[in-house]
């Protein structure tokens, strides 16, 4: 039973984590006006979404270095950087990229 039960938590980690993922490609590339902000700063926002996506993705994936797990993530988030130029009304930045991959380090250190 207590392999069911690693399994069962890896199934919940990963369906969790890889939905954590595209939330964030969705979030990231929506036209600017269907966007819904938190009242927090954008970049506080950032790093908590690739936070909570990196510890979810190294819980997921214990077999997988840490720091491979980071730097996927924060090459992923200078991906939607850049995808941003091509979404209505969005402006990609070096700051957001710089939040999401601060936070990436933090959730996956965590």
């Amino acid at each position: 039973m207590g392999a069911m039960s690693r399994k069962h938590r890896l199934l919940i980690f990963r369906s969790s984590a890889w939905f954590c993922v595209f939330l964030i490609a969705y979030l990231s590339l929506i036209p600017e006006n269907l966007e819904m902000r938190t009242p927090a700063p954008p970049g506080l926002e950032h790093a908590f979404a690739y936070g909570v996506t990196a510890g979810l993705l190294v819980l997921a994936y214990p077999v997988q270095p840490v720091w491979l797990i980071i730097g996927l993530l924060s090459a992923y988030s200078g991906l939607m950087e850049f995808l941003q130029t091509f979404s209505p009304g969005r402006h990609p930045g070096l700051d957001g990229l710089l939040w999401s991959s601060a936070g990436a380090v933090f959730g996956g250190l965590l």
